[in-house]
């Protein structure tokens, strides 16, 4: 059975002969058949429910809608593996109109474990976070929907092409307590020594447990390669306790196998610190099956037929005496807005959408003309980290006039009560792809406004005597799509 199940691995790949003897030092000979098995076999498609736009109710619904068969993952009650209906011309999931709306993210089930594992034991109600390698955002927007927007969130990416990727997910997702930076995350202690109550380090790995997606991740494997990376990740898992506040948590996590990257690094921690580790084997029914001696979690592909992961969690004691204080290093470029320029833009939301940009723990501040929308105390992190992105911008002002931007749309607009216009497949399909729209809307009036479909905005346009112009920005854009 091994060999063919290695056959089946191998076929059309080739797993480096190093890893085939590596794995004996992290997986037990009894379930070597298994495992190979499951690294050979098709990853099963998963995804989370965005709960700040969509119920799981009605994600059940659009599930229906579309003869997705739906399996609820056993730690995440917002996830589900899907099986989707194998219908000639139906659109790729990414493609749905849903995704693009923000409803779910598509999110490999294991990936959606540290953050539950995070926030499981949660006690504040406006917790600081940082999530120290965020990018493309899977995790920091499942964290910001189970916080329901509150608290502040700081998203750090070392690579600043991702940044990019990272927004989008935000604004798609209608995020609004995020702050994006941009430095080498074992830096993020010295900059601020003691201050989250939350620290997730998914640090960069391996990627062992990722072989299902891509079989010649195994292909170049060296035991050298994985002890470097060992190095990097015991300075950032340093830098990441060091960043936490006394009685704060700490969750460490990889999407790799190795005992190198994962359980020595966490056992490197409780060696160097006075961190309290704290076992997950209560994480989720069946967590037993992956839990370590140590109550780390090393999921291992065959166990819950998902991706490999591995995930270990810590507290600081409340005791502990930081011994350094963060320092001022920068002045936000952001200033309040002006109490009259204020109750204009409130007063103009109110008048033409029926809507409240300013949600509680929320304020207004202005960078030239352009009117953003922050959590109140985003200060605290500014003053001692460079901010690449905080919270959205909302709108441009100008004299006698109020642009809003599709940030606006995606992150409040579901919440107006005028001026919206639900749009048919065919307008929707063009709006998607960027064209203007001609239609009989008599109950809209001239000026912006917001666009739905099935239910929930899907981008803002310019009314026009009843032709629609298109909002869109261009990134957004997709030519060919039609729903």
């Amino acid at each position: 059975m091994f060999e063919s199940a290695i056959k089946k691995l191998i076929s059309g790949a080739k797993v480096s002969a190093d890893y085939l003897a590596h794995v004996h030092t992290f997986l037990p000979e009894q379930a070597t058949d298994d495992f190979w098995l499951a690294c050979g076999s098709p990853l099963r498609v998963s995804v989370r429910v965005n709960t700040l736009k969509c119920s799981i109710d009605e994600f059940r619904q659009i599930a229906y809608r579309y003869c997705w068969g739906l399996e609820e993952i056993p730690w995440c009650k917002e996830g589900f593996w899907l099986k989707l209906a194998d219908t000639e011309g139906q659109l790729s999931l990414g493609n749905t109109p849903e995704h693009i709306q923000g409803l779910f993210y598509i999110q490999e089930a294991s990936s959606m474990l540290p953050p539950i594992a995070l926030l499981n034991s949660l006690t504040e109600s406006e917790p600081l976070v940082v999530d120290m390698a965020a990018a493309p955002g899977s995790k920091t927007t499942q964290i910001a929907a189970m916080l329901e927007n509150k608290g502040i969130i700081l998203a750090n990416e070392l690579s600043a092409s991702r940044l990019k990727s990272l927004h989008s997910n935000l604004v798609r997702c209608g995020i609004l307590n995020v702050s994006l930076s941009h430095l080498d995350a074992c830096q993020l202690g010295d900059f601020m020594p003691g201050q989250f109550d939350y620290v997730l380090l998914d640090a960069p790995c391996g990627g062992e447990g990722t072989v299902r997606k891509d079989i010649n991740a195994l292909s170049e494997w060296r035991l050298s390669q994985i002890n470097e990376m060992a190095q990097l990740q015991k300075s950032l898992i340093l830098s990441a306790y060091k960043a936490l506040k006394p009685g704060g948590v700490l969750i460490y996590s990889t999407c790799t196998l190795s005992k190198e990257e994962n359980h020595q690094v966490a056992d490197f921690l409780t060696a160097e610190t006075n961190a309290e580790t704290l076992s997950l084997k209560g994480l989720f029914t069946g967590a037993e099956k992956a839990i370590t001696p140590q109550g780390y979690l090393h999921v291992l592909p065959h166990l819950f037929d998902s991706e490999g992961f591995f995930v270990a969690k810590f507290r600081k004691p409340q005791s502990t005496v930081n011994d350094k204080q963060p320092v001022v290093h920068y002045a936000s470029p952001f200033h309040p807005v002006v109490r009259k320029l204020k109750q204009q833009v409130l007063d103009y939301y109110q008048n033409h959408f029926g809507l409240n940009v300013l949600p509680d723990g929320y304020k207004l501040l202005q960078r030239e003309n352009e009117i953003w929308l922050f959590p109140q105390n985003i200060e605290f992190i500014n003053q001692y980290i460079k901010i690449n992105r905080a919270g959205f911008q909302l709108a441009q002002v100008y004299p006698n006039k109020v642009k809003s931007t599709h940030q606006m749309a995606s992150c409040l607009g579901n919440a107006a009560k005028e001026q919206k216009l639900d749009l048919n497949s065919e307008q929707a399909s063009m709006f998607i792809q960027g064209n203007n729209i001609e239609t009989d809307c008599n109950d809209i009036r001239s000026g912006e406004v917001l666009l739905k479909y099935q239910g929930h905005i899907i981008g803002i346009g310019q009314n026009q005597k009843g032709k629609i112009k298109n909002r869109l920005p261009r990134e957004l854009v997709r030519d060919n799509l039609k729903f």
